[in-house]
């Protein structure tokens, strides 16, 4: 059983076009679905929005309170299964697809949308059977599903593999195929598109997917197509942040807001659930011999964090692991520290830098991936070569690091960086101009299945 749910909210703006978005599951409730639950507040401004999906637990439906947007959803989440035996035989992929043919109001949410908007996330995908076509659909692939594509969530924190690569080669053989099925399916469709939120996942949507790549397209330029109308490549749809969650000034929410562990020396932030692929293990051990300490955020397996504990007092570093936190503690924590700081590997596009800046924080993060083009040219904090492993002070590259580390604690550059990172998240990263990118890429798709 599912129910058409209209939650509260006043309708401004034009109405006209009516959108289906499509996510499977909010469960996880990481920056993925925190930037879609923040987007929507535009979008159910602008369009008629319905968001189908098949879980939406008691914390992301708080977030989600207020929306103007109506959701059809069961009413009991369905959690996808996981594990090995799963793996091997893509059960989740098969769970996905009968739960979508059997949610109630579905079938009429689709019919009355102009387009559908699907997001990406394990079992969103397998929607598509279910639209006929002539409708038009967006696929927002923020990132190809990793576990599929790359070695990064594969390895244990400190970057040793969790098992032998032709074994995990082996267990996720059925879902990748499964997923370049679908795919294949979806672009094979006039009136389609697919596009990642960075160049960077844009590059690697061209590589797993063997797709043509025009890097020259700007966020939310439609893709070239064939001559009945099929996406010949991706595009581009960047992430964004409500700059009314990150204040240039504090709030009096931000100066009552309590941190579970309060860092009682000069540290950094970090953010992202504990595993390699989010470099906590090498921002640890950038921060050997600086002074500094570290402040994680968002949680992780036990394992994980002993791990961590005991390589941050063999560096004789202070450590402090933090939970997923509320927005005003967030803010406050990353406001107070000495920079936001990230080793992630191939990161698809990076929201932790644009936050920074937002609030004057120095951002300091890998010339890697996502966040290469989130940073660039925004004249504020610093993008740094990647150290190996275990590398000391001597390094040229640990040395890069260092240097940005004081850099980032001299007041005339957290000044200066401060008022550049705010003006360039205002001209690049606010709703507004999400809303203006995606409704580009929707109208596209719209007219190609006229």
């Amino acid at each position: 059983m599912a129910s058409l749910v209209s939650v509260d909210g006043d309708s401004e703006g034009s109405k006209n076009m009516r959108v289906l978005v499509v996510r499977a599951s909010f469960s996880s409730l990481g920056g993925a679905e925190r930037e879609l639950l923040t987007a929507l507040r535009e979008w159910g401004n602008r369009w008629d929005v319905t968001v189908a999906t098949l879980s939406l637990p008691t914390e992301s439906a708080e977030l989600a309170k207020g929306l103007n947007v109506n959701w059809v959803k069961p009413n009991v989440d369905i959690e996808l299964p996981q594990g090995g035996l799963t793996e091997i035989t893509g059960k989740a992929s098969k769970v996905a697809s009968r739960a979508w043919e059997n949610l109630e109001g579905l079938t009429e949410a689709i019919s009355n949308s102009d387009v559908i908007h699907i997001s990406v996330c394990r079992g969103s995908l397998e929607i598509l059977p279910l639209i006929p076509e002539g409708i038009g659909i967006h696929y927002h692939c923020l990132e190809p599903p990793r576990w599929l594509y790359e070695d990064v969530l594969h390895r244990h924190i400190d970057g040793r593999n969790k098992r032998p690569p032709w074994m995990t080669r082996l267990l996720f053989r059925k879902q990748k195929k499964d997923d370049m099925k679908l795919v294949k399916q979806l672009l094979s469709r006039p009136g389609t598109a697919i596009s990642g939120n960075s160049h960077h996942v844009q590059s690697n949507l061209g590589k797993f997917y063997n797709l043509s790549v025009n890097p020259n397209l700007k966020n939310g330029e439609p893709p070239e197509r064939d001559s009945i109308g099929r996406a010949m490549g991706p595009t581009v749809l960047m992430h964004v942040v409500d700059l009314n969650d990150w204040p240039k000034d504090v709030d009096q929410a931000e100066t009552n807001a309590q941190l579970p562990l309060e860092p009682d020396s000069p540290y950094v932030v970090t953010v992202g659930r504990l595993g390699w692929v989010k470099g906590a293990w090498e921002t640890l051990q950038s921060l050997k011999g600086t002074g500094l300490g570290l402040a994680q955020v968002g949680g992780g397996d036990a394992a994980d964090k002993s791990k961590l504990e005991a390589e941050a007092k063999r560096l004789n570093v202070p450590l402090w692991l933090m939970p997923r936190l509320d927005q005003s503690s967030l803010r406050k924590l990353i406001r107070g520290s000495v920079a936001m700081v990230s080793h992630a590997h191939g990161e698809p596009f990076g929201l932790t830098p644009i936050e920074a800046m937002a609030v004057g924080t120095p951002a300091l993060f890998v010339d890697e991936g996502g966040f290469h083009y989130t940073m660039s040219n925004s004249n504020s904090g610093r993008l740094l070569p990647r150290p190996p492993l275990g590398a000391n002070s001597e390094n040229k590259k640990m040395a890069a690091w260092h240097s940005a580390y004081v850099e980032a604690q001299n007041s005339e550059s957290r000044s200066k960086w401060a008022e550049a990172g705010r003006r360039h998240v205002e001209g690049s990263f606010t709703m507004e101009t999400q809303a203006i990118a995606l409704e580009n890429l929707l109208q596209d798709c719209i007219e190609m299945c006229k």
